[in-house]
């Protein structure tokens, strides 16, 4: 039986114990906001009885991270700014925290781009398969935004302090097969193979006893450093909160949105 709610930023589904919360803002790349985090931080709250829990992307993007033109919006006053952008980034933080503390496996579905922010919803997962076609790129030093959603926090202890350095300072763009290999990712399957792929690895979930992939994420959150994952988080949002402030960060962004609507004018992506 499959379980649905309706017209949301955040489509929520449960189908054999499985919850499936899908980011729907396909036509704005599901870039993030204040009201979808929300969203998905309710939905991440009635997941304790779940088996495994899927996040995924509308469309043909995973999600461009924070909506430029949103925060774009609010920039005209420094206090709307600062409000707006306090609940995008610890929002985001919440919902990176809940993913992290859930009992049960989760998969993230990474069925097209990942930019920005949105990585953490990757690094937080505890498992991920993405399409051949998707890719991750950093996007903060075109933006001039501070790093979040866990660029700092989580990726570290992933990939190693240099190499997310130099990810971040150069904004590669980097491929499914090349997130593969630096182990970003556990799986790449042609975008047709995903639910196959998906469908694949939650019956191998099923043959174990998932309490101890919970239980093995909390014991490496322990080692991850002497600060905690609550306090690396906070750190991202209180520097992102000083960097969005600039004027600097505001010319950038004009920029990027220019150059946005003149790439999508021709069909092209920025």
């Amino acid at each position: 039986m499959t379980a649905s709610t309706g017209q949301s930023e955040i489509l929520v589904t449960r189908e054999a114990g499985v919850l499936r919360l899908t980011l729907n803002r396909p036509g704005r790349g599901n870039s993030l906001t204040p009201g979808l985090l929300a969203a998905l931080s309710e939905a991440l709250a009635g997941a304790d009885n779940a088996r495994a829990v899927v996040i995924t992307g509308a469309g043909t993007s995973f999600s461009s991270g924070g909506d430029v033109a949103a925060i774009r919006q609010n920039s005209d006053s420094p206090d709307r700014l600062q409000t707006y952008c306090e609940a995008l980034v610890g929002g985001l933080n919440q919902a990176l925290l809940q993913i992290r503390a859930l009992p049960c496996p989760v998969i993230a579905v990474v069925n097209g781009p990942v930019t920005g922010g949105s990585l953490g919803l990757m690094l937080a997962a505890d498992l991920s398969v993405m399409a051949r076609t998707a890719f991750i790129q950093p996007y903060y030093v075109k933006m001039g935004f501070a790093p979040d959603g866990g660029w700092t926090a989580l990726l570290p202890d992933r990939i190693g302090r240099a190499r997310t350095a130099g990810w971040i300072a150069l904004d590669t763009r980097v491929s499914a097969e090349a997130a593969l290999e630096m182990g970003l990712t556990d799986r790449i399957a042609d975008a047709a193979a995903l639910e196959a792929t998906l469908a694949e690895m939650l019956g191998e979930l099923e043959a174990h006893d998932a309490s101890v992939v919970a239980v093995s994420r909390q014991l490496l959150d322990r080692q991850a450093g002497p600060a905690g994952l609550a306090d690396r988080l906070e750190a991202e949002r209180l520097a992102f909160l000083a960097q969005i402030a600039r004027p600097e960060t505001r010319v950038r962004m004009d920029r990027f949105l220019n150059t946005s609507r003149a790439a999508r004018a021709v069909g092209a992506r920025p």
